[in-house]
């Protein structure tokens, strides 16, 4: 694990190239969220295609600390509507509205590939 990877990891993120995504996940993937518990690229990335689809998503790394296999990044997390929302996470939103979340994101590589991703809310 080393910081460059992380730096990638959040720039195709922010591309929203699904394929490119794809590259960094081992196939045995957990990823763990207030949302639950998903297992695996393909789930993954259909919530990920799911929210590209009405915001752009992008996320921002302010702290990257790397610790063998393992890196915590704190993350400001910005969603612009892409289309009028009814309902998200409670939210109504029109195409341009903004919201922000602060998050710790603890992601656990083997092989160059995350097989663990844990986000947290803060605050």
């Amino acid at each position: 694990m080393n910081k460059a990877l992380m730096e990638s990891y959040y720039q195709t993120y922010n591309s929203e190239n699904v394929a490119q995504l794809r590259t960094f996940y081992h196939s045995d993937l957990e990823f763990i969220s207030t949302q639950g518990v998903q297992h695996g690229p393909d789930e993954i990335l259909k919530t990920y295609q799911y929210l590209t689809s009405i915001f752009h998503d992008e996320m921002t790394p302010t702290d990257i600390v790397i610790s063998g296999k393992v890196a915590v990044v704190t993350i400001k997390d910005t969603f612009t509507a892409k289309t009028p929302i009814d309902d998200f996470m409670g939210l109504a939103f029109k195409v341009g509205d903004v919201f922000t979340l602060d998050l710790t994101g603890t992601y656990e590589a083997e092989a160059g590939k995350f097989i663990k991703i844990t986000i947290d809310i803060l605050g």
